[in-house]
């Protein structure tokens, strides 16, 4: 790359991205007004911004994390606890010393006891067979606690729960230890659920940010992925000149800084006509319409038998022409995840038998985005719109003629050939119409 001639800047190998899918998709949004393919350069600017002010981000992520752990927090489970009178006064005590409540102190001393349960069997036992219980609490645990008690004890036979949190809480009152410590850690913890991040998505990122990002993660003791959630959300709660600097992210240099401007304004200005008064769609010509290159996709048996059967109803030759419809069905479809995630449930018999489609480059760009926004690949993707188009028929013979045939202006003698080809078909059937 020289002074004199920019260009786009390569800018190093991909680095794998998750977001929420609520973050993505502003995000998507956000870059799409700005103009076309600049996901990665929008990722890139907030990247910078978050690395611009280093001393921030220890305390910012820190926020961010407490957020995310409040928002995913799971509630307690609430149970029951009989203590004999000795026991339940030394509890509240303990708790009045430490200015913390009984549940707080429960939940250290299972830990404790899951950590270190040594030989617990037969004073389980024994605390299960009294009968001097006449003080009940009700203390508040984490589910997940509750889980492994239940598993340990219940090894060797019945899960006397109640029993082993007794056991549990009277070692603690014989040797509290360090409970100051643990109260700050174990007792305040929290089960949550997991976090929810999308699809993976590859940004490309060079050298010198790849490192300032490592730097910085390995300071704070995270990672890049941690850092990237962090800066794409504060650059969505200030999207500040985010036009210009995307398009210096894109095009670095001065030398043919305006004209690169200047291109840029022509494209939103194009962008804005387009949307105010879509321009007609010059339709290709209905003889040997191109479709671009083949492509060899792997279909089961079974699926490529029916869709050839399907394909033979509407004239010769129409399999091609079939997939193309079933393919652009699938993405407009809004849905297409979930029939997605429902085909991965089920299981797929082999797909071995081979089936060439021809596809522009138009329609390939929209699989491939599909493909990227699911986490999946065209093979897959296409295995899923046959499956679909044998289910859902509904208007596919015009579908398929304007797929064949993208000339509306010829649309009526269209349609009056193929009426002819298929009375034809039909008589040599021997259907006698």
């Amino acid at each position: 790359m020289s002074e004199t001639n920019m260009g786009r800047v390569p800018v190093g190998d991909p680095i794998p991205l998750r977001f929420d899918p609520t973050t993505k998709q502003r995000l998507e949004e956000l870059a799409a007004g700005i103009g076309p393919r600049r996901f990665g350069a929008l990722v890139r600017v907030a990247a910078r911004r978050l690395l611009a002010d280093p001393d921030r981000v220890p305390e910012a992520l820190d926020q961010a994390c407490r957020a995310s752990a409040d928002a995913r927090r799971i509630p307690w489970a609430e149970r029951p606890l009989d203590l004999d009178p000795a026991t339940s006064t030394r509890l509240s005590q303990l708790a009045l010393e430490f200015h913390t409540d009984r549940s707080a102190i429960v939940r250290v001393a299972l830990h404790r006891f899951l950590t270190a349960a040594g030989r617990f069997r037969h004073p389980v036992l024994r605390e299960d067979a009294r009968t001097d219980l006449t003080c009940r609490t009700r203390v508040y645990l984490n589910r997940s606690t509750l889980v492994r008690l239940d598993r340990l004890i219940g090894r060797n036979g019945d899960a006397v729960t109640a029993a082993a949190i007794r056991v549990a809480v009277r070692r603690l009152l014989h040797d509290p230890g360090d409970l100051t410590a643990d109260l700050a850690t174990i007792g305040a913890a929290r089960d949550l659920t997991p976090e929810n991040f999308g699809p993976r998505t590859n940004v490309h990122f060079d050298d010198d940010l790849r490192q300032q990002l490592d730097t910085l993660a390995e300071r704070l003791d995270s990672d890049r992925a941690e850092l990237m959630r962090l800066a794409a959300r504060q650059l969505l709660a200030n999207p500040r000149d985010l036009d210009q600097a995307v398009t210096e992210e894109i095009y670095r240099g001065e030398a043919n800084r305006a004209k690169l401007l200047a291109r840029n304004t022509r494209r939103r200005q194009t962008a804005d006509q387009a949307t105010a008064a879509p321009a007609v769609r010059k339709a290709p010509s209905p003889q040997g319409n191109p479709f671009g290159k083949r492509h060899v996709f792997r279909l089961d048996d079974d699926t490529k038998r029916r869709l050839e059967e399907l394909a033979d109803e509407y004239g010769p030759r129409r399999m091609s022409a079939l997939l193309r419809v079933a393919i652009r069905h699938l993405i407009g479809y809004p849905h297409a995840d979930v029939d997605l995630a429902q085909a991965r449930r089920v299981a797929a018999p082999p797909r071995t038998a081979r089936v060439d489609v021809a596809l522009d480059d138009e329609l390939l760009a929209h699989l491939d985005a599909l493909a990227d926004r699911l986490g999946s690949n065209r093979q897959e993707l296409v295995h899923l719109a046959a499956t679909r188009i044998l289910r859902f028929r509904h208007n596919i013979e015009n579908r398929m003629l304007d797929e064949m045939f993208r000339a509306p202006n010829n649309r009526k003698h269209l349609l009056a050939r193929h009426a002819r080809r298929e009375r034809i078909r039909r008589r040599g059937r021997g259907s006698g119409t």
